[in-house]
């Protein structure tokens, strides 16, 4: 059994490991390595009809909650810590609850699983499978909490940079936005989810639970919210960044016109006395170039003084 990555039994407290289960009974979780073979197989022993199956195998899943006769199928997403991935690049878990029993299906690392089965190892773990069920959605909320509470302190530390480099600041925008969008692809899909599985699991759970997993809920609602309002700062940053490069670009052009203006009729004395023909004043004239160049200073004076008076600047 390849595929069984670990399996507790909460028939007692606190739970027991299971170290060779033979067959899926109530109050039993059970976690897979869902892309190994032989687990299709061990599901369909186990009493799971094929479209259950179907659906906690799919490849690619989004958040969803669906109500069954004999429990229900909870899809999640949550954040991937694991070592040189990107948190936004989110992990599957799907988890089916059925005739009492638990079950759970991955294919990266969960960091969330992981913290679970350590807890349980120190007989520090939850007491039953409802309450596994609220300590999962707990821990899965507090990883999305620290990624989420990382990119607020990014969006800060740009916002307090300026706009002084503007293609740095644009190529951090951007980034940030990417992640946030990425998270925000899940977490709206997973806070429907949890809406129904509090809803639908009010008459299954004790009312201590229940409340708790209201209170999950409710976090997922205001982390969703925080995504949310992140992404209109980021678009507000990057309006404002758009008018710093428009009022820089418009700053540059009318300096180049001051400029230009200045030099627009030095221009065009020069070029008149550089034309080579005959009868040009000041040939004979050893001091014509000085008188000339001299002439050019004081126009050029006479042209920012008049500019300064017209408040060109």
């Amino acid at each position: 059994m390849d595929f069984l990555i670990d399996a507790w039994d909460f028939n007692q407290h606190p739970a027991t490991q299971l170290q060779t289960p033979s067959e899926a009974t109530k109050n039993t979780w059970f976690h897979f390595q869902r892309d190994v073979e032989g687990l299709t197989e061990w599901l369909t022993q186990a009493g799971i009809p094929e479209p259950l199956i179907d659906a906690v195998l799919e490849e690619d899943t989004r958040p969803r909650f669906q109500r069954l006769p004999d429990g229900f199928m909870l899809l999640l997403r949550g954040v991937n810590l694991n070592t040189g991935e990107s948190p936004e690049d989110m992990l599957s878990l799907r988890i089916l609850y059925y005739k009492g029993a638990l079950y759970s299906f991955r294919k990266r690392p969960f960091l969330s699983i992981a913290k679970l089965r350590e807890q349980l190892q120190q007989q520090m773990g939850p007491e039953s499978l409802h309450d596994f069920i609220v300590a999962l959605i707990e821990q899965i909320n507090l990883r999305i909490e620290d990624v989420v509470s990382s990119a607020e302190e990014r969006l800060e530390a740009i916002e307090g940079e300026g706009f002084d480099d503007t293609a740095s600041v644009q190529v951090k925008l951007t980034a940030l936005h990417r992640r946030l969008l990425r998270l925000n692809r899940f977490i709206r899909p997973q806070l429907a989810a949890l809406e129904k599985l509090s809803t639908e699991t009010e008459k299954i759970m004790t009312p201590e639970f229940h409340q708790w997993l209201i209170n999950e809920r409710d976090t997922t609602q205001r982390l969703f919210e925080q995504i949310d309002l992140m992404l209109e700062q980021v678009w507000m940053q990057r309006e404002q960044l758009q008018q710093a490069i428009a009022e820089k670009m418009n700053r540059n052009t009318y300096w180049l016109s001051v400029i230009a203006g200045v030099f627009l009729p030095l221009s065009f004395l020069t070029g008149v006395f550089g034309i080579n023909i005959g009868g040009m004043p000041g040939v004979e004239n050893a001091d014509a170039f000085m008188i000339f160049c001299g002439s050019l200073v004081i126009i050029a004076i006479v042209e920012f003084l008049l500019l300064r008076r017209l408040r060109f600047w």
